[in-house]
């Protein structure tokens, strides 16, 4: 920088010389301009760093010319400056390749950092235009274009960088990915999945881990590819443990149903024990048609009917016998209790439902809530009741 200051220093002085005395001398200008203009392109193609021999020879020929014309020797003035071009020049085309060629490892080098990143997913179109710039690049300096090829190295490298902060900007994905693939390894659990397919879960986990170090580190494309892994896994191990068990349940609510049928009381409950057959039918369909949760839920409540039809729980902890009277619409009003007893009945056409028992009560059919909310340990789905249940239905406060 020193050394750059002081050529200035001189080239100012000698310039100042060239002016005073350009009136008795011949200056050749256009020789000296050359000379300059050269040194200042070859400057902006990084000679000092490239070609610094060139370059401070062609400076110290033009500090010399403009001696020459101080000291009025006009002819070796012009051809220094002449010799200070000519190096210039030199210097100019030794530095540019160099130069494009750094350029365009540079531009490389941001490319690879943006697709670590998961750029070519997270910002598709800025992570293509710096590839098909660097590509522009590599073809321009293999036909020895290289100032061309410097200057779209430059927008690669530019394009390449943007690509990598939209992509970073975008790393909160990654993170509602790690927790969705979470959310259904979960789930998977919860339906058997270490039993049903324990080499999935294990892939899951794994990947799930190797996710969440990737993400706290931004490696983002290192944190996709193995959330994405991990999220096959998942849904396969879901898949598996839902299939499973559907079959299972419904082969254990096919023996309790045949255990009912030959209990005492399977004649006077007859209405939960036909309740409970028809649900494990729809259990059976609905796992025909791959609909598993459904199937389960069916399944399930087979089985909670059998085990009602046999007044006991899966446990073998007895429960209260069930009310044996027939009549179509009973209601048992006793002052001392806040609410109302209400036997659901069978009906062919029109299936007895919420909605009617609290139009019968309130007179209003839309507070079925009320009664839903009141009788949840024994309705699971408000939109099903079965014949011979006793509904609560709670008294409205004056």
């Amino acid at each position: 920088m020193m050394r750059m200051r002081n050529v200035l220093v001189l080239l100012f002085t000698a310039l100042s010389i060239t002016v005073l005395i350009g009136c008795t001398v011949s200056v050749p200008i256009r020789e000296m301009t050359d000379a300059k203009t050269g040194i200042k392109s070859a400057e902006k193609v990084k000679a000092d760093k490239y070609a610094p021999n060139e370059l401070g020879s062609a400076q110290a020929k033009l500090i010399e010319s403009h001696g020459q014309v101080a000291g009025k020797d006009a002819d070796k003035a012009k051809t220094s400056a002449v010799e200070a071009a000519d190096l210039a020049l030199a210097a100019y085309n030794k530095s540019l390749p160099l130069l494009a060629k750094d350029t365009i490892e540079i531009a490389d080098k941001s490319l690879d950092e943006a697709g670590e990143v998961y750029a070519e997913r997270l910002a598709p179109a800025e992570y293509r235009d710096a590839e098909d710039a660097l590509k522009q690049a590599n073809d321009q300096f293999q036909d020895k274009q290289y100032a061309e090829a410097y200057q779209s190295a430059v927008r690669a490298d530019e394009k390449a960088k943007n690509a990598r902060n939209i992509a970073i900007g975008k790393n909160s994905l990654l993170g509602d990915s790690i927790a969705e693939v979470k959310r259904t390894l979960e789930e998977a659990e919860q339906y058997g999945a270490k039993k049903y397919a324990p080499e999935k879960v294990r892939l899951a986990s794994e990947n799930l881990v190797l996710a969440e170090e990737a993400y706290k580190e931004q490696e983002l494309k290192k944190g996709f590819s193995a959330v994405e892994v991990a999220k096959l896994n998942a849904d396969e191990a879901l898949l598996e443990a839902l299939k499973k068990t559907a079959a299972d349940r419904l082969a254990e609510a096919k023996k309790a149903i045949a255990l009912a049928e030959k209990s005492k009381f399977a004649g006077q409950r007859s209405n939960e024990l036909n309740a409970a057959k028809e649900s494990l039918e729809s259990a059976k369909s609905k796992l025909a048609d791959s609909k598993y949760k459904d199937s389960i839920a069916d399944s399930d409540e087979a089985l909670r009917l059998a085990y009602l039809v046999m007044g006991r729980k899966p446990d073998g902890t007895e429960v209260a016998a069930a009310v044996e009277e027939t009549t179509p619409v009973e209601e048992q009003v006793a002052e001392e209790k806040d609410y109302w007893e209400y036997r659901v009945v069978y009906r062919e056409r029109y299936k007895d439902c919420l909605w009617y028992i609290a139009k019968k009560y309130y007179g209003n059919g839309m507070l079925w809530k009320k009664i839903y909310k009141y009788n949840k340990d024994l309705v699971r789905n408000p939109n099903l009741i079965y014949p011979g249940w006793i509904i609560k239905v709670p008294k409205l406060k004056k």
